[in-house]
């Protein structure tokens, strides 16, 4: 059974598709999801309205290796190809692997012989030069000109997320954004995992998400653990420690300096009995990362600290069930990392980063008054788990 986020009015709403007289044509379709978590689960709404307006086509996904749980059970899709990104971002050889690389992406890809090839967000240059080598007839993605697309969406004048951006591609391929849910597709063995990792007992539950790709975007772990132990003391509150197995040093500080022991579900679920636990939770409490994008697809109450970014861009706007706590304001990409990795890599792990900008400056007080707050509202409900 498919988890999803309410509906949402997206760009899509905005743009009115060209004459499509290509689709009928458009039988075999590959479809450009470069991006980790976040970036996949945003594409979801995508395929399944190219699903709806293409039901015969035999639609591809070209995606990272680490995305595979989330399109892997996707019932828009007929097969995904997988391949595990580029390696030496940022290195003196990273034009010279990002030209082979995607040469041999090229000619594994040119065999299928698509009729049509979409790039959906964060359509980099590689990208772009791709679905060029390609060579299929129909090419769509966001694009200011000289790219070979036959139908470019250009770019926005203003900051947007991935799912707008996305559906203004789509609008210019032809086909309308349904404007429905973002979704995910947990199995029933992912359920079971995530209830017998949580277990039962009285008080809320409470999970707490501290990790992210970036330092920038991460709190310091004895403050994780101050909230955690204030909500322990206050509210009687279950806490549930996740993350992937690359950060479990966070789960040891934080467990730490807790005044009870947590449940420590750190590098201990799959990414679907990850979506299960934070399906079940009354509260999470996180860094901008794929558990926050996680929360909102499950309708999880979530405070959310953003670091030094642009919350516009992951969809990251506060509403009745998110706080967004960024007292630092947002930035620019690529306007403020003084090691010049932000818009270059896919993460950074500096330990002189971790809580720098707006989230040193982020008490613990401030964090633990908006966890209260969402759970003063939504424990006298009943659980929004199944």
């Amino acid at each position: 059974m498919a988890v999803t986020a309410e509906s949402t009015s997206t760009a899509a709403e905005r743009f009115h598709p060209p004459h499509s007289e290509h689709l009928p044509q458009c039988r075999r379709l590959l479809v450009v999801v470069y991006g980790h978590l976040s970036d996949t689960m945003a594409a979801t709404p995508a395929l399944r309205s190219l699903r709806a307006a293409l039901p015969e086509a035999r639609i591809e996904v070209l995606a990272l290796t680490c995305a595979h749980p989330i399109l892997d059970s996707c019932p828009y899709v007929d097969a995904v190809v997988e391949w595990k990104d580029f390696r030496r971002k940022g290195a003196s050889a990273a034009r010279v692997e990002k030209a082979a690389v995607i040469a041999a992406l090229a000619t594994r890809l040119r065999r299928r012989r698509y009729d049509a090839t979409l790039v959906l967000h964060n359509g980099t240059g590689a990208m772009r030069r791709l679905a060029r080598m390609v060579g299929s007839p129909v090419r769509a993605g966001l694009s200011a000109g000289a790219d070979g697309y036959t139908h470019p969406s250009p770019p926005a004048e203003t900051a947007e997320s991935a799912r707008e951006e996305n559906s203004r591609i789509l609008a210019a391929f032809g086909v309308q954004d349904d404007g429905g849910p973002v979704e995910l597709w947990p199995r029933p063995e992912d359920s079971l995992a995530a209830r017998r990792l949580v277990g039962s007992g009285d008080g809320p539950l409470v999970g707490i998400h501290a990790g992210a790709d970036w330092s920038c975007q991460q709190w310091l772990p004895e403050r994780f653990a101050e909230v955690a132990s204030a909500l322990q003391r206050e509210t009687g509150a279950r806490i549930v420690l996740t993350g992937s197995a690359s950060e479990s040093w966070l789960e040891e500080e934080i467990a730490g300096g807790m005044a009870h022991p947590p449940i420590r579900a750190v590098g201990r679920t799959s990414f679907g009995a990850l979506v299960e636990v934070i399906r079940g939770l009354d509260l999470l409490v996180c860094v901008s990362s794929a558990a926050s994008s996680v929360a909102a697809v499950t309708g999880t109450p979530s405070v959310v600290l953003l670091g030094p970014e642009d919350g516009r861009f992951t969809g990251m706007a506060p509403s009745p069930r998110r706080q967004v706590l960024q007292p630092g304001g947002a930035r620019l990409a690529g306007s403020w990392c003084e090691l010049s990795r932000w818009g270059v890599l896919s993460g950074c792990d500096s330990p002189a980063c971790r809580g720098v900008g707006g989230l040193a400056e982020l008490e613990p007080g401030a964090v633990l008054s908006a966890a209260l707050e969402l759970l003063g509202s939504s424990v006298s409900q009943p659980a929004h788990a199944s």
